[in-house]
């Protein structure tokens, strides 16, 4: 991922392909503005991405249940279930 920067006169003249380099390259692009007042352009799938994550992980009982299974992949404790075998166990319950 590549993050690029410029000043806010030249992210006016460049706006269509900015965001556009945005959308195609994954990118971020750093606008700089007087008295260090900068902002971010990404795209929408990212920043919404971003507010999943963070509503996630806003939670204790969340951020402690992603703990466990990433310590449960890390120690090679998991099984891989097919969609059938996934949906299955969903109707039992």
């Amino acid at each position: 991922m590549v993050t690029t920067a410029t000043n806010i006169t030249d992210a006016q003249k460049n706006l269509k392909s900015l965001t556009d380099d945005v959308i195609d390259y994954n990118e971020y692009v750093i606008i700089t503005k007087p008295q260090n007042r900068n902002v971010v352009l990404m795209s929408e799938s990212e920043f919404r991405s971003w507010q999943e994550t963070l509503y996630i992980l806003d939670s204790d009982e969340n951020r402690q249940a992603l703990d466990q299974s990433i310590d449960q992949m890390s120690s090679g404790n998991f099984k891989t279930l097919s969609f059938e075998d996934w949906r299955q166990s969903i109707d039992e319950k």
